[in-house]
């Protein structure tokens, strides 16, 4: 298999050939503990390690990034990391200002979501928002149509809330439809799951891949509920071509986005909004509010309105959040360089 059948995009060959020379090799993160990797080369899969200068500057790679190896005698020492094409990223539970990295490079994001209790669409959109700012396109995977009785109703609310976004309504346990995202592959793409534990993610991936590589679990009966069969990210071979990327069970997702990200969700609100009367309209109380008019005619989901504001203070409390990071910072880096100036002022003297 060569490397653009693995995914490696055409911008990308080309950097490496300009920076690097034959000596070197490329290979694919398809694996990552710590510091610790595995990689997916032309012809075999290689442990390796990265460089302390890598580390330094926080350069950690992510699944799916195409790395620069030192190949040594029986070791692979990663040099570099060559430039992403898209980054699927969230917000890091501990550190709020801090990333953390879901899968790179990737061309789709399949958001893979029940439609027994699973179903939550304030969920699904803040996955759009996500998946848009990451430069990957979104698509919808509905899955356990057999559990459900009024599985049509739940596809109209999601067609009605996530405009423009291609949907799937699958059945894994039945088998319906999985050839539908089979065929969205092509040779050179790649793609990743991502959603809640149990909803179908690893039976997908198996299915896509051509064989059980992935451990699968019943769900629990009581609330269909997963045990987190997924404990880490693997990227796999699909058949007969592509490349998938399987994610653990999210139970939540920190946005990690700005307002233009935002608004490319939510464009239908933003074209009610030039229709208002005034232009600093809040869409809350003011007459002649044509977003609230489009509620009350039912023109517009209320509860999508209302996850909208919930989502713009998310975002701008996020980026209030960096900026106040970055300024701290900044002031640490002047008080080192004075520190630094006036110790070598009393050494001159």
């Amino acid at each position: 298999m060569n490397l653009n059948q693995l995914g490696l995009k055409i911008e990308q060959n080309a950097y490496f050939n300009t920076h690097y020379n034959k000596f070197f090799k490329l290979g694919r993160i398809s694996f990552v503990a710590k510091n610790h990797f595995k990689i997916i080369m032309n012809d075999s899969d290689e442990k390796a390690e990265i460089t302390q200068t890598l580390v330094n500057n926080d350069m950690i790679p992510a699944i799916g990034d195409w790395v620069v190896i030192n190949q040594m005698d029986n070791f692979n020492l990663i040099v570099d990391i060559l430039p992403r094409i898209s980054e699927l990223k969230r917000q890091s539970k501990k550190h709020e200002t801090l990333t953390q990295y879901i899968a790179t490079n990737l061309d789709e994001v399949f958001v893979v979501m029940g439609l027994d209790s699973d179903f939550n669409l304030n969920r699904l959109e803040r996955y759009i928002i996500q998946i848009n700012e990451s430069r990957a396109m979104p698509i919808i995977i509905l899955n356990k149509l057999d559990a459900v009785s009024n599985y049509k109703e739940k596809v109209s609310l999601v067609r009605e809330r996530m405009l423009n976004v291609p949907i799937i309504v699958t059945s894994v346990l039945k088998n319906i439809n999985l050839d539908l995202i089979q065929r969205r592959f092509y040779e050179g793409m790649t793609a990743a799951l991502v959603g809640s534990s149990g909803v179908g993610k690893s039976s997908i991936a198996n299915y896509l891949i051509g064989k059980e590589v992935l451990a699968v679990n019943e769900v629990r009966d009581d609330d269909s509920k997963g045990r987190h069969t997924t404990t880490y990210r693997g990227l796999y071979l699909v058949n007969p071509k592509g490349v998938i990327i399987d994610t653990p069970g999210m139970r939540s997702l920190s946005l990690f986005a700005d307002s233009s990200d935002l608004n490319q969700s939510f464009e239908d609100i933003l074209a009610l909004a030039k229709s208002c009367k005034f232009n600093d309209c809040t869409h809350m109380n003011e007459p002649g509010c044509a977003v609230q008019d489009a509620i009350s005619s039912r023109q517009l989901d209320k509860e999508r309105f209302q996850n909208f504001l919930k989502l713009q203070k998310e975002i701008a409390f996020i980026q209030s959040k960096s900026s106040k990071k970055a300024i701290s910072e900044k002031k640490k880096e002047w008080k080192k360089r004075t520190k630094s100036n006036r110790n070598r002022h009393k050494n001159k003297y």
